[in-house]
């Protein structure tokens, strides 16, 4: 926090604490944003939804600050990041690993 910066789900999760201790329910959003000025993306999106008295669940971006609209795609929804993780697993013995991965996100 005193850093001042932080990525979409650093983002995501301080939201859901503030809303949790103020009585809301909060939960975690992992997905994809469709971006208006690209397709190739680097990684996955992050946001935070909290359940609003007289509106149910509202979706809310604080890295973008919008609240989620048609270019949102949701993968997975949890109480935090390791819930809603779109990659996990464990690995046991001496042998590396490494990930590649090509993204893009697009209207069809």
């Amino acid at each position: 926090m005193s850093a001042g910066h932080g990525v979409c789900q650093d983002h995501a999760h301080v939201f859901i604490t503030a809303a949790r201790a103020m009585g809301y329910p909060a939960r975690y959003v992992s997905g994809y944003l469709m971006m208006n000025d690209r397709i190739e993306q680097d990684a996955t999106h992050a946001w935070a939804e909290a359940h609003v008295p007289e509106l149910g669940w509202v979706g809310f971006d604080v890295s973008n600050g919008i609240s989620p609209d048609a270019r949102y795609i949701r993968v997975a929804t949890a109480l935090d990041y390791r819930g809603a993780a779109p990659i996990s697993g464990l690995r046991f013995g001496k042998a590396g690993e490494a990930m590649s991965v090509a993204l893009q996100v697009q209207q069809q």
